[in-house]
């Protein structure tokens, strides 16, 4: 929304304990060109062990080894099979995203298989309250991606605990003994 964190700011911040990671870390070109401010706000983030998200559309081959050797974890801007299976065969997660203007879910669904289901997770992404009210949230992201066909079971391993093991969120992800499940 056109604020800007200086790696001076973020150094500072993510050490707080309510700061989870940095977010949509946007700036692939910055990584690419090893720009010394963007390196600092990854190092920061790498050193107070947080996750850094990223949004890397497009993003092949080496270029994308430099991106994901810098740390950073997930991608929520795949457009096809091939860039998610090019992202995941690079340690990265891939969010199946169904926001209210961007989606993917149906394009990402024929890349998923047994080999990769682990490294699938899911995200709405600037999903509209009218949206939420009219088609749901993660309940609409299954019900898409059971359309596609995949596997119901596998749906729900990436809605829930593939999301929970990428996050480090150690309670929750399953319904078993010490996990806090919503089961609403």
């Amino acid at each position: 929304s056109g604020a800007e964190a200086t790696a001076a700011e973020t150094e500072k911040l993510i050490e707080n304990p309510k700061v989870f990671g940095l977010g949509e870390f946007m700036n692939y070109p910055g990584v690419l060109a090893c720009d010394g401010e963007v390196i600092r706000k990854l190092e920061a983030a790498r050193r107070a062990g947080k996750i850094i998200d990223g949004h890397a559309p497009g993003l092949f081959g080496t270029d994308l080894n430099a991106y994901a050797a810098a740390g950073i974890k997930t991608d929520h801007e795949c457009g096809s099979a091939a860039e998610l299976k090019d992202k995941v065969a690079r340690g990265m997660y891939v969010h199946l995203r169904e926001g209210s203007a961007t989606r993917n879910i149906r394009a990402l669904a024929p890349g998923i298989t047994a080999d990769n289901l682990s490294r699938i997770i899911m995200c709405t992404d600037d999903r509209h309250a009218e949206d939420l009210l009219k088609r749901g949230h993660l309940d609409n992201n299954l019900r898409v991606l059971t359309e596609c066909g995949v596997n119901p079971v596998w749906a729900v391993k990436i809605a829930t605990i593939n999301t929970a093991l990428c996050y480090g969120l150690k309670d929750k992800g399953a319904v078993a003994p010490g996990y806090a499940a919503d089961l609403a």
